[in-house]
């Protein structure tokens, strides 16, 4: 099925971050059960066509806009400005505008600041580029939006170490979400740094001192290589990265919840930001209580305390429902390896025989033009042979292998279609392995334009890239250069499993290390009919409400809003919203957590919150549950 792309986590494709901002044709069918629609608000433009995260402060939501055209990106990116206080009938005030080449996505977050260099409510927003070939200044924003008719600039910051040989960006390196918090009469934030969450040195949990926004420092840098605690066990895939992070003060002490993907959730005590404390972690659940699988597929995306702080409740996104057999079938290192499948390729399971298998070629990184399918950051790469100087049997795919990096995923799959191949395969990168701690570890990212899909690909680990062409595995250098282009690997053999969508996770937020307590999955997630057809039935965002109640808000990619109830015994379903003609979700916040949410006030009391909703393809939906 051809999918059509509008808005997309453009360099989060080539980082390994996640994040996808799909338009689809087919979706699920209306749904309405004790939530209603109270108020919306079209934001789509012919340069704006799709809408990200979703803020909210003091009356106004703040909205992320992403360029529907992310080969040039020149003016369309930044933020939405909406009044709501009258939640029937929102108004856009206004706009605030990203740099050229740059915009922001999952990072849109508002705070109170009082300290001795700024009074009043500052907004935070992450910057990623629209191509990984376009210069851009990047890291984070900060605006002064004290007055949100009048946003003013404060500051453009981020970490201006040289980036690792994976990336070409910008002055500052990529950041994927951010997330203030103040200390007293001083403010921080907390970036996720793209970069390094996919290169030396490896430490993407980035702390920054904003009590003074015209000069920011970076105060502390730590990763996954600071705590051998959360290094293992790791979930399907081995893919390791801060993905997002949450921020609240329990008991008196400062804590970060670091979703870092499959590692799951990482605790830090941040009471002196500048040493940020490792103090437990979460371990996904064996096998998975959903599937059944041995290994759970893992993919913590972000997460939420309780209004009480008592449960912590975690979103994992995942857009492929299919999890990928794949073996070496000749030559001396036949064996079975870890492996995925692209969400956005045509499935194995469509194949005539249910898999993809033949002989391999190495094709380097695959960043060039081929065809009419080039992506938009094709860099001129060498290319290796067209499929037809490559001999296969009757019922083999010829098969390009490419090595991730320095391209979208996209870029590399089109440009193996246009040479007239079957299937692509992706090895890891280098900076994916962390230098070889994950040499198995695999990444099947995002799309980064859209194209004309009509093969398969898989992705694998950089030790089975290079095992495949019978080469001893290296994790140091450029990416793409491990093997001469054009030489010719064995065969080996790729089938899918039906694994479902990504669900939600519930955690036990009285003991350290998380421990996972329920998991909850909506139905259609776990329909292998609805593999293909309904568009991505991931979870992706996950807030409470902000009074002393345990009820859980979501937004799901094409699953619509949903809210359930949670207690020690488990989460149950008791809400959902599906618009006609489909909903497509990414950010949820209930009016309330602007404080409560960040351990700034106690609980709040009342009605059922107003709960902000950013919608894909249109623009602000307001809902309130019902029930």
């Amino acid at each position: 099925m051809k999918r059509h792309l509008i808005v997309l986590f453009v360099l989060s494709f080539v980082l390994g971050s996640a994040g996808i901002s799909q338009a689809q044709m087919d979706h699920l069918g209306p749904v309405q059960h004790n939530v209603e629609l109270v108020g919306e608000l079209d934001l789509t433009t012919e340069n704006q066509a799709g809408i990200a995260d979703v803020g909210y402060f003091k009356g106004f939501a703040y909205l992320a806009a992403r360029d529907s055209t992310p080969a040039d990106c020149p003016t369309a990116g930044g933020v939405h400005v909406v009044d709501v206080r009258d939640p029937a009938n929102p108004v856009k005030i206004g706009f605030i505008p990203s740099l050229r080449g740059e915009f922001p996505g999952e990072g849109v977050h508002v705070m109170e600041v009082h300290t001795p260099s700024f009074d009043g409510d500052i907004l935070l927003t992450n910057n990623e580029a629209c191509t990984s070939a376009t210069p851009t200044v990047l890291g984070m924003s900060i605006w002064d939006v004290t007055d949100p008719f009048n946003p003013v600039k404060l500051n453009q910051f981020g970490d201006a170490d040289p980036p690792p040989a994976l990336f070409s960006t910008g002055t500052y390196h990529s950041i994927h979400s951010v997330q203030g918090f103040t200390q007293g009469n001083k403010a921080y934030a907390v970036m996720i740094d793209n970069e390094e969450g996919s290169g030396a040195p490896f430490k993407d949990v980035d702390i920054v001192d904003i009590t003074n926004p015209a000069a920011p420092v970076i105060v502390s840098e730590v990763g996954l290589d600071d705590w051998p605690g959360a290094q293992a066990p790791l979930a399907n895939g081995d893919t390791v990265f801060h993905h997002d992070v949450q921020f609240k003060r329990i008991g008196g002490n400062d804590f970060l919840a670091v979703s870092y993907w499959d590692a799951g959730q990482v605790l830090l005590n941040v009471d002196n930001p500048a040493n940020p404390v490792f103090v437990g972690d979460s371990n996904y659940l064996s096998p998975d209580p959903e599937t059944g699988f041995e290994i759970s597929e893992g993919n913590s995306h972000q997460s939420y305390w309780s209004s009480n702080s008592r449960f912590l409740i975690s979103t994992d996104e995942d857009f492929a429902p299919f999890r990928t057999l794949f073996e070496i079938t000749t030559g001396t290192n036949a064996g079975a390896f870890g492996a995925g499948e692209f969400g956005w390729t045509p499935p194995i399971a469509n194949e005539p025989d249910e898999m993809i298998n033949g002989p391999t070629v190495f094709g380097g990184r695959g960043c060039f033009a081929a065809g009419p399918n080039a992506g938009p950051d094709a860099a001129g790469d060498p290319q290796p042979p067209p499929a037809s100087a490559i001999l296969a049997d009757p019922g083999e795919e010829k098969t390009v292998v490419f090595s991730r990096g320095g391209c979208f995923f996209s870029t590399k799959v089109a440009a193996g279609q246009d040479l007239g191949y079957d299937a692509v395969i992706v090895g890891q990168s280098h900076g994916g392995t962390r230098n070889g701690i994950l040499a198995d570890g695999f990444f099947c990212g995002g799309q980064g334009h859209d194209y004309d899909e009509q093969i398969p690909a898989i992705c694998t680990g950089h030790r089975a890239m290079h095992l495949l062409f019978n080469d001893p595995p290296e994790y140091t250098g450029p990416e793409g250069t491990d093997i001469p282009v054009g030489t010719l690997g064995d065969r080996y053999q790729a089938t899918g499993a039906f694994d479902g969508w990504g669900y939600v996770n519930l955690h036990d937020a009285t003991n350290p290390n998380l421990p996972i307590i329920d998991t909850y999955a909506i139905p259609e997630a776990l329909d292998p009919d609805l593999a293909t057809g309904a568009g991505t039935l991931s979870v992706h965002e996950v807030k409470t409400d902000p009074r002393d109640e345990n009820l859980a808000y979501f937004s799901y990619y094409d699953a619509g809003f949903r809210v359930a109830r949670f207690n020690r015994k488990g989460l149950t379903e008791v809400g959902a919203f599906i618009d006609e003609g489909g909903s497509h979700y990414w950010g949820v916040f209930p009016i309330g957590n602007e404080t409560v949410g960040h351990g700034y006030s106690p609980p709040i009391s009342g009605d059922n919150p107003l709960v902000l909703l950013s919608h894909i393809d249109f623009g602000l939906h307001i809902v309130q549950y019902t029930g």
